[in-house]
């Protein structure tokens, strides 16, 4: 009978056990906090990267030479601002196009009239430019221009001959022929080299040419309505009494060719 009561208590026993206090837990456990506190970080992260992310342009050029996606480099003023992405072939195989990422404070500089082109050794009338890149490889460099925003330019063929930072004016000539002046010929007042030769094309009646020629300040006041443009290329050679004469602007203007002026009374006020 003892051993039948301690299997089966009575309920008087039964009242007697503690009875069980349950209670609910308010608020959000510490367990959520871990994978709350995870994701606020990863969309602060990527807020942050879209802030401080730059424009993505696309550029065509005529080809890749030395270009490498992921190592070429993009610069202004020999500092670089972004870097190449890819580079790959157009639809029609006619020329390549290479994506850049830039800084993000490139993205007012992208207009329809920047300019872009690929640093590499050459070698030209005015010199040879480009040697660093023997060394450090091509690079692509650019000259911002003015327009509408863009993010889809076409790349310049060769440098330059000058940049927008450059103090100067540009004049447009009017010639029968170029003989041997060609893109770099230098412009000469008074036998001093005050500016280059940027480029010659048809005139517009088909019936002569144009030479736009860029004069570095503050030498571009020496050029009035008054002033005489002619071609000093070559060697100019006479004979007279006293004998032969021979003249020449310059041992440079004598190999690449040169354009000279002269402003009759420059000491006279003029525009």
């Amino acid at each position: 009978r003892a051993a039948m009561l301690r299997e089966h208590p009575s309920a008087l026993e039964r009242d007697e056990l503690p009875e069980v206090e349950v209670k609910k837990r308010r608020g959000i456990s510490l367990v959520w906090l871990i994978p709350l506190v995870a994701g606020a970080i990863a969309i602060w992260l990527a807020y942050t990267t879209l802030q401080e992310k730059g424009p993505q342009i696309t550029v065509m050029f005529d080809n890749a030479e030395g270009l490498e996606a992921g190592k070429t480099q993009v610069k202004y003023r020999n500092v670089e601002v972004g870097l190449v992405d890819e580079v790959a072939l157009s639809e029609d195989l006619s020329h390549i196009v290479i994506t850049a990422s830039l800084d993000k404070t490139m993205e007012s500089h992208m207009k329809e009239g920047t300019r872009f082109w690929i640093v590499r050794p050459r070698v030209g009338f005015g010199g040879v430019s480009g040697l660093g890149t023997l060394l450090s490889g091509a690079y692509v460099e650019f000259d911002p221009g003015e327009g509408q925003p863009a993010h889809d330019l076409v790349g310049l063929a060769e440098p330059p001959p000058i940049t927008s930072e450059v103090p100067g004016t540009q004049f447009v000539l009017r010639t029968d022929k170029v003989g041997s002046i060609g893109r770099g010929a230098p412009v000469y007042y008074r036998s001093i080299a005050v500016g280059q030769v940027l480029g010659y094309e048809l005139a517009g009646d088909k019936k002569g040419l144009t030479v736009k020629v860029f004069v570095d300040a503050p030498n571009d006041q020496l050029v009035r309505p008054s002033s005489r443009f002619w071609n000093a290329s070559g060697v100019n050679v006479s004979v007279g009494a006293d004998g032969v004469d021979v003249a020449m602007e310059s041992l440079e203007a004598l190999v690449a060719g040169g354009i000279a002026f002269d402003t009759p009374d420059i000491d006279q006020p003029g525009e």
